[in-house]
């Protein structure tokens, strides 16, 4: 089979379209023929730092979707042709290529009326996003709710879900985002460059918000903790505090942490589980029509390691999603 092989932690120059062996399914796997790849940061990241468990040369890829082509012995829920999406277990990747195993519990059903490209934009920042709305903030109708970096694909899934939700949903983003993010009925968005507090308070009549999710960085969560009214929540996507950003006895507020990539090394298998939950629900969401998948641009297999340095410079909106097969 073809896959995108890494053969040393150096960067994008380092990955290459080589071919590889077709992997067979443990007892408790499905093997998946793989229809398209979501693309994320953490992928051409990934390309730079390794990961302490991978063996070089590397299949890397997280974000799969596609229909089954053979079970493990142990595996009775699925079926093969079964149409589905998973986030892989990072400790082994293997997502960019044309065949993939994953344990069955880590698996989600797509809808028929739902494409490939579609469901494969979910799992990574989708996931991701739906754990800091509906596990962390716990969002409720009519809460003040400030995300920034909204332009991300986190960011994105998490500004739709938390107005799903019933939220005031303020997107902080650069320019290039608003019409998009302006679209999926977001109540306000925010350049960077303006003066955010000015805006959020005006916003919210002075009230101030329940929760931040930052998607940016510590630096990013310490400015937005400020905004957060008493007894609030801040949960942190793409870094986390070195310290605590406001003085003890004063807001109480709640910091939380999002590491969708510590589930399979740390979490039980009920956490894997669930992951599988939030994949049923994001694609009945998105082929009901209720969630936009946000994928601008489909590449093909071939295009992928250039798909990731488009990713990398930033010059794109919404999410790139790579085809493999029909």
């Amino acid at each position: 089979m073809q896959a995108w092989i890494l053969q040393q932690p150096n960067g994008l120059q380092a990955l290459s379209l080589s071919t590889a062996t077709k992997p067979i399914p443990a007892a408790d796997e499905i093997c998946v023929k793989v229809a398209a790849v979501g693309l994320n940061p953490i992928d051409y990241k990934l390309t730079e730092w390794g990961y302490a468990t991978w063996n070089y040369p590397q299949i890397i890829g997280l974000d799969v979707a596609g229909s089954i082509e053979s079970v493990g012995a142990n595996v009775h829920q699925f079926n093969i042709n079964d149409r589905v999406i998973f986030f892989a277990d990072p400790r082994t990747a293997g997502g960019f290529a044309e065949y993939v195993c994953v344990k069955a519990i880590a698996v989600s059903r797509i809808p028929l009326t739902l494409s490939f490209t579609d469901a494969a934009a979910l799992p990574c920042a989708g996931y991701s996003a739906w754990i800091a709305v509906h596990d962390k903030l716990q969002v409720v109708t009519g809460q003040h709710i400030a995300i920034t970096g909204a332009g991300g694909g986190v960011g994105g899934f998490a500004a739709q879900l938390a107005k799903l939700a019933g939220a005031h949903v303020y997107a902080i983003a650069e320019r290039q985002h608003h019409s998009r993010l302006l679209s999926y009925g977001i109540d306000a968005v925010i350049c960077p460059q303006q003066n955010i507090a000015l805006a959020l308070i005006n916003l919210t009549e002075d009230r101030l918000l329940h929760g931040v999710i930052d998607c940016v960085s510590a630096q990013s969560g310490s400015i937005m903790s400020a905004l957060i009214r008493y007894n609030g929540h801040i949960v942190m996507i793409a870094n986390q505090f070195d310290q605590v950003p406001l003085q003890a006895t004063t807001k109480a507020l709640s910091i939380h942490e999002v590491a969708l990539h510590g589930t399979y090394a740390h979490g039980a298998p009920e956490h894997i589980t669930h992951l599988a939950d939030i994949g049923n629900s994001l694609s009945e969401l998105v082929a009901d029509g209720s969630l936009h998948s946000m994928v601008e641009k489909i590449v093909p297999f071939d295009k992928l390691a250039l798909a990731l340095t488009t990713l990398k410079n930033t010059t794109h909106s919404g999410k790139i999603v790579v085809h493999v097969s029909t």
